[in-house]
């Protein structure tokens, strides 16, 4: 499947060996990319959504707490954050300011929004201060945008409309800001994953990106489809080219082409290095596990990142992972395999392979 997918590729671990030998040396880590969910308010209603649903949890990151943390973040040696939730980051009125904060520290800068609450001061905004920003569309067709985000049409175009906004003023102002769509591929959503790259150069995006749903704690294995998906998905590549991309996670639809979605690791070492710092103030061991009480390493308004980080809580958490509670296809599962075979069979800590967009973003 072409072209490249490098903004997306799991060995951009290679590129941070420096902290990797440092955990390899010392049995100590420091995240690199850290999420953080300024809030669990969300305008839209994905009934397949990872975050906390707001009509169960309301919370929200009070304003000092919140740019404490990325102080912190920055003092404990974070590269990288990315804005996302829990809910939509624009729910929270303390977002943007956040957003400069973290950028005036120096920590690069990546955001994702269903963009419903998008308006031209918040995008120039963004735009100024983000590496990336990608809008989680979901869908070409109001159709399928109900069955993803359970919102009428009429919020439909309004996103559509928001994204139009985003990349016209990408465009008059001159901003570096990186700025996509991103589609979750299932067998329900595959009769859209073609039009939606037609979409994105419709709306001039730089890029299109598809990425697979992923199975929640509890549920029934996702149905990827008969080859239908990826099928799409390489006829959609067609339509890439060099202002305007049509990208995946390639390693991970290998993967599910085969049918050899097993982990291949004895425990997840990704988690060494993406931090998630939740909308409740507590951390996480990953993105998957907000909200569960037993993947909660600690609070953040009752202790500091370096103390929660290096404490003994964390530590006996992180090795307490069950697989069994984990996703397939995780977040963390590709460059947790690539750190498994440095620490534990001894593989090269080189790469090579050519360095890949936004590497602060693991």
């Amino acid at each position: 499947m072409k072209p490249a997918i490098r903004p997306f590729s799991p060995d951009k671990i290679y590129g941070h060996m420096d902290r990797v030998k440092e955990w390899l040396e010392t049995g100590k880590s420091r995240p690199i990319t850290y999420e953080i969910d300024p809030t669990n308010l969300c305008s839209h209603d994905c009934p397949r959504c990872f975050g906390r649903h707001p009509k169960r949890d309301r919370s929200r990151l009070p304003r000092t707490l919140l740019l404490s943390i990325i102080r912190q973040i920055r003092d404990h040696g974070g590269r990288g954050i990315t804005f996302t939730g829990g809910g939509d980051p624009l729910a929270s009125p303390c977002t943007v300011e956040a957003v400069r904060h973290a950028r005036s520290l120096g920590l690069d800068v990546g955001f994702i929004t269903n963009a419903q609450a998008l308006d031209e001061k918040t995008a120039r905004a963004l735009l100024a201060d983000c590496q990336w920003l990608r809008v989680s569309l979901d869908a070409a067709t109001p159709e399928v945008f109900r069955r993803t985000h359970g919102m009428g049409e009429v919020h439909f175009r309004k996103v559509l409309d928001n994204v139009r906004l985003l990349c016209r003023l990408k465009k008059e102002t001159g901003s570096s800001c990186t700025v996509g769509i991103g589609f979750l591929t299932s067998k329900e959503t595959a009769r859209d994953i073609y039009a939606f790259a037609v979409l994105g150069k419709e709306l001039g995006v730089d890029y299109a990106q598809y990425r697979p749903l992923l199975r929640r704690l509890g549920e029934p294995a996702i149905d990827y489809g008969d080859g239908s998906v990826v099928a799409e998905m390489r006829r959609a590549a067609a339509l890439s080219t060099e202002t305007s991309r049509v990208l995946c996670s390639e390693h991970k639809y290998e993967l599910i082409q085969k049918g050899d979605i097993a982990r291949k690791y004895g425990k997840c070492y990704g988690q060494e290095f993406a931090a998630v710092v939740a909308a409740d103030g507590r951390m996480y061991v990953c993105c998957h596990m907000r909200g569960m009480g037993k993947y909660a390493l600690g609070d953040l308004s009752k202790e500091s990142l370096a103390e929660l980080w290096n404490g003994e809580k964390r530590r006996r958490t992180a090795a307490g992972v069950d697989f069994k509670d984990c996703p397939p296809l995780c977040r963390c599962g590709s460059f947790s395999s690539i750190l498994w075979n440095i620490k534990e069979n001894g593989a090269s800590t080189e790469s090579s392979k050519e360095p890949s967009d936004h590497p602060n973003f693991i």
